[in-house]
């Protein structure tokens, strides 16, 4: 009895040991989080969002002006950092977790806090 209850110990432990290491492995890099938000702003419609007069005006101007195109360059990426803890890693925006990678996958945990973070990138723009 002693002796199945080991090996079914040691089983389970193998099993955990695999999977961490295939985790760890298969981690998904800050560049795959960064991909993933901006797949998301390409195909978000910001009229969504409640905006004021001003901030809609001021959103479709930095829009028209072509600036789309440097959105993440300029926005996004001085605010998005990603934590790796290794097994799998979470990409934050102004401290707030967006979205989660493991196994190779990103998803966005946070859909409301990327466009937020937009329009609240410049709290003095708002006084």
């Amino acid at each position: 009895m002693k002796k199945k209850i080991k090996r079914t110990l040691l089983i389970l432990i193998a099993i955990f040991a695999c999977l961490a290491v295939v985790m760890s492995l298969t981690n998904p890099s800050s560049n795959d989080h960064l991909n993933v938000v901006a797949d998301y702003l390409n195909k978000f419609d910001m009229s969504q969002i409640d905006l004021n007069e001003e901030e809609q005006a001021q959103y479709t101007a930095y829009m028209s002006s072509g600036a789309n195109a440097n959105l993440m360059d300029k926005v996004v990426k001085p605010m998005f950092k990603v934590q790796d803890y290794g097994l799998w890693s979470v990409g934050k925006i102004n401290d707030n977790s967006v979205t989660l990678g493991l196994f190779n996958k990103v998803i966005i945990i946070d859909e409301e806090e990327i466009p937020k973070a937009l329009i609240e990138r410049n709290p003095e723009a708002k006084k």
